[in-house]
């Protein structure tokens, strides 16, 4: 059985090295989107710094299981080449490509591309015998094909002081969720600035509020959130 892997926000593991890290280091497209009939597409890795970056890169199969996002590793998308190293002032071309064929007609399928800088090969092993990691980026990857389109509707409930926001997706294709929030009146709940994450084709994403936010909200509200970029707006009743 493969080992699901929990997909983690991505932060600096150590303060000095990941600040130079992500200085060093471009990435482009940070979002890779591949309408069929095509397989395959390249992103371009910059290295801005003064010193050789050390790369290397992992595809994970992108799935949504009790509102949470989970990875799994996969081979159906492959990154070529997986490792890299990159001079400074120097740009890399890395082709990502489904091997698994173009997506199918009214479906899309989901990935995570993760690009992590390695230190010096003499301290790369940390006690425990993995690899450290500098930094990393965490890339979308979808494959989609013809006639995608999301669908999403909105609950919300109250769990003890937390506030749940959860979002389902009968649509055959992903949604980005920006500036989320629920309002009621002139009382608000915001569940981050910036992007939220995404709800994935046919998958339920949920969001929880830090403790004590349910106390600020009645019995109905209305969810604000950007949805690939226009502001959409839903009611919706609390339940308890």
């Amino acid at each position: 059985m493969r080992t699901a892997l929990y997909l983690a926000v991505i932060a600096a593991f150590m303060a000095p090295a990941a600040a130079n890290a992500q200085a060093a280091l471009r990435v482009q497209p940070l979002t890779v989107d591949v309408a069929s009939p095509s397989q395959s597409t390249s992103i371009t890795l910059q290295n801005n710094g003064s010193e050789v970056l050390s790369l290397q890169l992992r595809v994970f199969e992108w799935s949504q299981a009790d509102g949470e996002d989970r990875l799994t590793p996969t081979t159906e998308v492959v990154a070529s080449p997986p490792v890299a190293r990159i001079a400074p002032g120097s740009a890399y071309t890395v082709r990502i490509a489904r091997t698994a064929g173009a997506a199918a007609a009214n479906a899309e399928e989901s990935y995570r591309l993760w690009i992590d800088e390695l230190p010096p090969a003499d301290a790369r092993r940390s006690e425990g015998g993995e690899v450290d990691v500098r930094m990393r980026f965490d890339l979308p990857v979808f494959f989609h094909g013809s006639g995608t389109s999301s669908a999403l509707s909105w609950s919300a409930r109250k769990a003890g002081g937390d506030l749940v926001l959860e979002a389902a997706n009968t649509g055959s294709r992903h949604a980005r969720i920006e500036g989320l929030k629920l309002r009621e009146g002139e009382d608000v709940v915001s569940f981050g600035d910036g992007l939220n994450g995404y709800v994935l084709a046919n998958s339920t994403r949920r969001w929880t509020a830090p403790a004590g936010s349910a106390a600020a909200l009645g019995g109905d509200a209305t969810v604000v959130t950007g949805v690939g970029g226009d502001e959409t707006r839903q009611a919706v009743a609390l339940a308890d």
